[in-house]
């Protein structure tokens, strides 16, 4: 369930599930943002590398800036994943819109080591699909997989992505060359 409330700055998303609270990533949070991507176990496969509290605090910042919908083509959208029962962001979504023309979103997700495999990072990253399926500029959703983080290709697989291809050294990241996996879902198989 989605919830759009307008503040004095600029609307303000929030979607919710049973135990947590998808929305906009505060400064506020930095702390909660440190505990995972201060760890290198968990970045081993973002974009990003292990990142010191200062990081993290001006990530935080330009967190604070994205859009709550898509406009133009490269905007993204971050939500952290807040426990309805403590406060704590445990984890966060990310969304870039590859193509306007193409209609393509590409998925992410990060979760903090001391909560995986506890249905989290499902039950955030199902809603999150649910509401881009809705946006008018969105036709497919992609996720782009490390080949060695079978973890994640699972999670796409149980949110009914369908594997489309695997491409050898497509990723440049971190120093070296990495193998793909492109998992996709059309945004009228989300929605139905």
């Amino acid at each position: 369930m989605g919830v759009i409330s307008l503040t004095r700055e600029r609307v303000r998303l929030v979607l919710e599930t049973k135990r947590l609270r998808l929305r906009p990533l505060t400064f506020a949070d930095a702390g909660d943002l440190l505990e995972y991507h201060g760890d290198a176990e968990v970045v081993k496969y973002t974009p990003w590398v292990v990142r010191s509290l200062h990081d993290v605090e001006a990530a935080t910042l330009q967190y604070q800036r994205l859009p709550t919908a898509f406009l133009t083509e490269g905007d993204s959208i971050i939500l952290g994943w807040e426990l309805k029962s403590t406060g704590k962001v445990i984890g966060q979504s990310n969304a870039s819109l590859q193509s306007l023309v193409n209609q393509t979103v590409d998925l992410g997700w990060v979760i903090n080591r001391s909560f995986w495999r506890q249905g989290y990072a499902f039950e955030a990253t199902h809603e999150f699909m649910r509401h881009l399926a809705k946006q008018s500029v969105v036709r497919r959703l992609v996720a782009n997989i490390d080949m060695r983080n079978p973890e994640s290709a699972g999670l796409a697989e149980k949110l009914g992505m369908r594997l489309e291809g695997k491409f050898k050294q497509a990723a440049y990241t971190k120093g070296e060359w990495c193998d793909m996996w492109l998992y996709a879902l059309l945004s009228e198989d989300m929605i139905a």
